[in-house]
């Protein structure tokens, strides 16, 4: 069934209560919707936008940050229903065992789960995602260094892949135009959820359990937002509401020339061991050929300051065994307290305070890319298979830069996992500490944010909570 607020010309009363009301149609809000339903489920979905792009729904998202440079907020999220996999680009890894044994830098970094708790549900995620399930990862003998591999969605649109089917599903009701704007609430229960269109047209929708997953900014603002308003009487513990944000640091290191007989691979990284034992987290490294002339360039400049390893890398390219790359790196940004989302005093057209984006890089996230190259480079080094040239701004310790990359539009944590309610949000099952039928989805249930791109975990985790709802 489908209800679009905006095509209301009377308030809309429902009178169906639902199982579960999930907040939020991008890629955990529609899986976890399927999955219920699969499961028998009476789900109500909730989507802010439209079907299809509107600015009046976009223009929600426009909103500050603070500290390191980084991407407008508006620019960085798509508000219609399939949220950001209307955009994205269908890179897909999972967390890695490692991930989730990080407790060697402190008790903020210690998930309550591990591996074997999103395992099983990786098959059914990879289906939906529509890539293979089986990662290629080995390591290189001798070495610290690991070669992983990325699988590559088509990338899956959900809303063109789900829509239709959700619709037509008798036990998913699914809403559009509807701006989530207040809850009513006791005894540390949520009783329903109160929707508003552009156009004014409300709504009110009654579950027996609320699932909010509407990303790793809109998690955090809206239970702000409900603590700001309803202090002690609402349902959160705030001392780590909205903190611990987390992106994927993006950005080229440099170039460098290779035996392509011997870095013959796209994707490294490091070993569990080797990061343990430095104290960093992961790092995936990226190397993208460059053309001819790039090539010559860097040979030119290897012969200049290094004659006879440039003539014997010159040689080689003669005989067409050597290449030139770019060498560039996305890596695993540390859970800082003071990175987090804040409320704004200026107010969205609900009457809802904006949030503002307060992130820094800080001095582990830094440690962990220079000591993971120079991991790299030595393993390089000692199989002869050839030069990495550095960028300035890494060789003398200069800021990053602010036209490369700068991060992968990864937005998690806020709302994140731990079994101490102290460091964390939501438990073990993403259920609210406090509440007895709140939950949260997505990526900001994330503890910490390996180097993999989220999406894949995001519907392995998702699945996870549905099998949770049903089986509690």
């Amino acid at each position: 069934m489908l209800t679009n607020l905006n095509n209301e010309k009377v308030n809309v009363q429902i009178s169906k209560n639902f199982d579960v009301a999930v907040v939020g149609a991008g890629a955990a809000g529609i899986t976890l919707t399927k999955e219920l339903s699969s499961l028998g489920k009476n789900v109500a979905l909730i989507e802010a936008g439209d079907y299809e792009y509107t600015d009046e729904s976009q223009e929600i998202y426009i909103a500050k940050t603070l500290g390191d440079h980084y991407f407008d907020l508006d620019v960085a999220r798509l508000r219609y229903f399939g949220g950001t996999t209307n955009h994205w680009n269908g890179w897909c890894r999972s967390f890695e065992e490692e991930d989730f044994k990080r407790g060697y830098l402190g008790e903020e970094y210690k998930w309550p789960i591990t591996i074997k708790d999103i395992d099983p549900f990786k098959e059914k995620a990879c289906d939906i995602l529509e890539i293979p399930t089986n990662f290629k990862d080995s390591y290189l003998k001798n070495s610290k260094i690991e070669k992983i591999e990325f699988h590559f969605s088509p990338p899956v649109r959900f809303r063109d892949k789900y829509y239709k089917d959700l619709i037509n599903n008798p036990k998913v009701h699914v809403f559009l135009n509807a701006n989530l704007t207040d809850v009513q609430h006791e005894k540390r229960i949520i009783n329903s959820l109160q929707l508003s269109s552009y156009n004014g047209i409300k709504a009110n929708v009654k579950a027996n359990k609320y699932v909010f997953a509407m990303g790793g900014i809109e998690n955090s603002r809206y239970l702000l937002w409900f603590y700001k308003k309803y202090k002690n009487n609402f349902i959160i513990n705030e001392n780590s509401l909205g903190r611990y944000w987390m992106e994927h640091p993006h950005f080229t290191l440099g170039k460098a020339i290779v035996d392509k007989r011997k870095v013959s691979e796209k994707f490294y990284s490091l070993s569990a061991e080797a990061q343990k034992n430095m104290g960093i987290l992961n790092c995936g490294f990226r190397v993208v050929e460059l053309d001819d002339t790039a090539l010559k360039g860097l040979l030119r400049e290897i012969l200049c300051v290094a004659p006879t390893i440039g003539k014997s890398l010159a040689g080689l390219a003669e005989k067409n065994l050597i290449c030139g790359l770019a060498f560039r790196a996305a890596w695993e940004q540390a859970p800082h307290y003071e990175n987090r989302i804040t409320l704004d005093n200026e107010k969205d057209k609900f009457g809802i305070p904006k949030p503002i984006l307060n992130w820094q890089k800080k001095t582990l996230d830094r440690k962990t890319v220079i000591k993971s190259i120079e991991v790299f480079n030595q393993w390089l080094l000692e199989i002869d298979g050839g030069r990495i040239q550095l960028d300035e701004w890494l060789i003398n310790e200069k800021d990053y830069p602010t036209n490369d990359e700068i991060g992968g539009y990864h937005h998690m944590g806020g709302t994140r996992m731990h079994e101490n309610p102290e460091l964390g949000v939501v438990d073990k099952n993403c259920k609210v500490y406090g509440s007895d039928n709140l939950y949260m989805a997505g990526s900001s249930v994330f503890t910490t944010g390996g180097h993999n791109n989220p999406t894949l975990p995001i519907v392995q985790i998702a699945l996870r909570l549905a099998n949770h709802l049903v089986n509690k």
